[in-house]
């Protein structure tokens, strides 16, 4: 952060911050830490549902807030994916939050301040969660001795000038001053994460204060908190600028390093502030900036996604309360370079999804999941429309065998279909998007369970889209899901997908041509084209 940028360099930062508007941002991400405020509050239970791990995953949601995300400091990042994992149930908090997204697309100026503002406070490496959420250690013992070193190396100094010099009392400095430096820097390795962290909550709270002075009607739900807040912040902002002198000029710098040694100003600060965070009052004022800023921070990164699309590319979703239901026109995934976009509605009954190999079945259903999320999270859908209940958001795509739990792939997908399982029969419906149901065993349990599963489901208040090869499914559900299906066309050997979902059962495969069309041996697929035609069952 530099408070002092002069005109100049005031004006390159505007600029810079004008450049990157609408862009995707292309840096490297710490995860560890961008996800550690949803943990804090997931693992406090502070959250009434959140997105769990392998739905995250298997919708390709880490990727989508990596294109999403152009926020300028660290706690923005923070609350922008914290946001994206905890679906709003309430129209009037969606509602409001759209509100503000709007006010940044439409408000140059006024955006342009809080971008300043947001991007002198910059990033950090370090967290400053453990200081927010849990009290430190008093360490006393340790914490004297900052005290106790300095004085001792005054008094050493004033002995020598006033006792006259002798190679003795020199030594006896010399020494104190090894001590010295063997302390500080031993101290500086234990202590440095956390004075960094200290430092950004001093760039926090001087944000605050900054944010707190702009006079916008629409914004006062932030900046006058933030003016409250950073006001009562004020011993802890200016003794965490005790831990940090640099100056810009190196010969400065080093001799304030070397004053720092025989004075551990530093170090004194750094406890001074700790005691200040223990006091609760604080904390939470530190917390109340922490979460207005990564809030406007992160809705302005929302802006800029949504005005980085064109107009008929993305849509603010329309939701309602009531049943089970999906109308979405033109949707798409986001992180498709060159999407097709798809048509559909899905009215109290689940979808069956059928067709051939790398048709686009998967891809549909992280359409759908993604969407359904980012619906209830950022307002915000890539689709030319979208229309839906409000739901619990929870799949089975991508389970994974894991060798030292002795977990089989076909107990991951036992558990994670559990999970939706346990989710259903509550007053919110659940979207459930699965992929090749039960995959991992063999067809005919595959098949009575599946049915079995699907049914309760769909009696279970669960609005279900599962795609499968099963196409005796089709015709066991058909009285409770509809049936879409994927197909591609094969010419001159080669395969044509147009990725455009049809009503009805797929009446194609291609399993055995995809074998030949990569080079199998004409013996394998000749014979397995044979065993098809005389309808042998090839598994026994």
């Amino acid at each position: 952060m530099n408070d002092n940028m002069g005109i100049f360099g005031e004006e390159k930062n505007m600029e810079k911050i004008r450049k990157s508007w609408r862009k995707e941002s292309k840096i490297k991400r710490n995860f560890k830490s961008i996800r550690s405020l949803f943990d804090i509050l997931k693992g406090r239970e502070l959250l009434d549902f959140y997105i769990d791990d392998n739905t995250f995953e298997d919708l390709n949601l880490e990727q989508v807030f990596c294109k999403i995300d152009r926020n300028q400091t660290t706690v923005g990042q923070q609350v922008l994916y914290s946001m994206l994992r905890t679906p709003l149930m309430e129209e009037d908090k969606l509602k409001e939050r759209d509100k503000k997204i709007r006010f940044f697309q439409e408000k140059y100026n006024e955006r342009m301040q809080v971008q300043l503002e947001l991007s002198k406070i910059g990033k950090n490496k370090n967290d400053v969660f453990d200081m927010l959420w849990d009290d430190f250690k008093d360490q006393s013992a340790i914490r004297y001795l900052f005290y106790l070193l300095p004085l001792m190396n005054f008094m050493a100094i004033i002995w020598l000038i006033f006792s006259g010099f002798s190679i003795n009392k020199l030594l006896l400095i010399l020494t104190l001053v090894v001590v010295d430096i063997m302390f500080h820097y031993k101290t500086e390795v234990t202590l440095s994460t956390y004075m960094e962290s200290m430092k950004y909550l001093g760039y926090l709270i001087s944000g605050a204060g900054k944010l707190g002075k702009i006079k916008v009607d629409e914004l006062k739900v932030y900046t006058e908190p933030l003016a409250t807040s950073a006001k009562k912040c004020e011993t802890v902002r200016k003794k965490a600028a005790a831990m940090s002198m640099k100056t810009g000029n190196d010969f400065i710098d080093s001799f304030l390093e070397y004053i720092n040694i025989i004075t551990f100003m530093k170090e004194r600060a750094f406890y001074s502030v700790i005691k200040e965070l223990n006091k609760l009052n604080v904390k939470e004022e530190l917390k109340n900036i922490y979460f207005n800023i990564g809030e406007l921070d992160a809705l302005i990164s929302i802006a800029s996604y949504r005005e980085g699309m064109e107009q008929d590319k993305y849509c603010v979703p329309q939701l309602k309360n009531n049943g089970r239901y999906i109308n979405a026109k033109g949707i798409y995934h986001p992180m498709l370079e060159n999407p097709v976009p798809n048509d559909i509605t899905m009215d109290e009954r689940g979808i069956i999804l059928t067709g051939s190999n790398m048709a686009g079945k998967s891809t549909f259903l992280r359409t759908i999941g993604a969407n359904a999320v980012m619906a209830q999270t950022i307002c915000t859908c890539n689709a030319k429309s979208y229309e839906s209940s409000y739901f619990y958001t929870l799949s089975s795509i991508s389970p994974e065998d894991n060798l030292l739990s002795g977990k089989s792939y076909y107990y991951g997908e036992v558990e994670g279909i559990l999970r939706i399982i346990k989710k259903c029969n509550e007053e919110m419906p659940v979207l459930a998007l699965i992929d090749e149901i039960f995959r991992g065993t063999n067809p005919v349990e595959r098949v009575s369970a599946a049915t079995e599963i699907l049914s309760y489901l769909d009696k279970n208040n669960a609005l279900v889209l599962v795609a499968t090869h099963d196409l005796e499914l089709t015709k066991l559900l058909n009285d409770k899901y509809e049936c879409y299906y994927f197909r591609e066309d094969v010419k001159e050997n080669e395969f044509i997908f147009d990725y455009l979902i049809k009503k009805g059962v797929s009446p194609t495969r291609n399993a055995i041509r995809i074998l030949k069309h990569i080079g199998y041996p004409d013996e394998i697929v000749d014979n397995a084209e044979k065993r098809i035609a005389m309808g042998e069952n090839i598994i026994k």
